[in-house]
């Protein structure tokens, strides 16, 4: 009797530990920022810059109030500066980026969010409209490994 009950302890805490791990994780909330800037330039903002690994939830705002912008993220490990930039089109050659990912085209004054799931590492952000990337819309963004 008291293996008995000693086994259905152990299972019910094993299941109860199995059901929290095999709950989904509710996403980091993020706000990224995409100016003009007017006078001091063009920016992209990410807030917090580093986040776990797992669910980002990204709300990102086009502030400008003329120019479509854009938030694209991928892992890279080296400075942004080596991304295959095109001098021609004055754009981050995206066909040559394998895990790109982001939204494209936000309309001035524009909102949205967009849920993605990252894996620990360095990260960049980017807007690809032809120009931004060098006129410093780019930020650098890190996933740590969740605890």
């Amino acid at each position: 009797m008291l293996r008995r009950n000693v086994f259905q302890v152990l299972l019910t805490a094993g299941l109860f530990s199995f059901m929290q791990s095999a709950l989904p994780v509710e996403p980091t909330a993020v706000t990224v920022r995409l100016s003009d800037g007017g006078s001091t330039g063009m920016s992209l903002t990410v807030v917090p810059s580093t986040v776990p690994a797992g669910p980002v939830e990204f709300t990102i705002t086009n502030e400008s109030r003329a120019l479509k912008h854009e938030f694209l993220i991928l892992p890279w490990s080296t400075d942004s500066s080596a991304l295959p930039y095109d001098q021609k089109t004055q754009q981050v050659n995206e066909n040559r980026l394998s895990e790109l990912q982001g939204v494209e085209d936000l309309n001035p004054r524009e909102t949205v969010t967009t849920r993605l799931v990252l894996r620990p590492g360095r990260y960049v952000a980017f807007c690809n409209e032809p120009g931004h990337f060098r006129d410093a819309m780019r930020a650098t963004f890190n996933v740590s490994s969740r605890k």
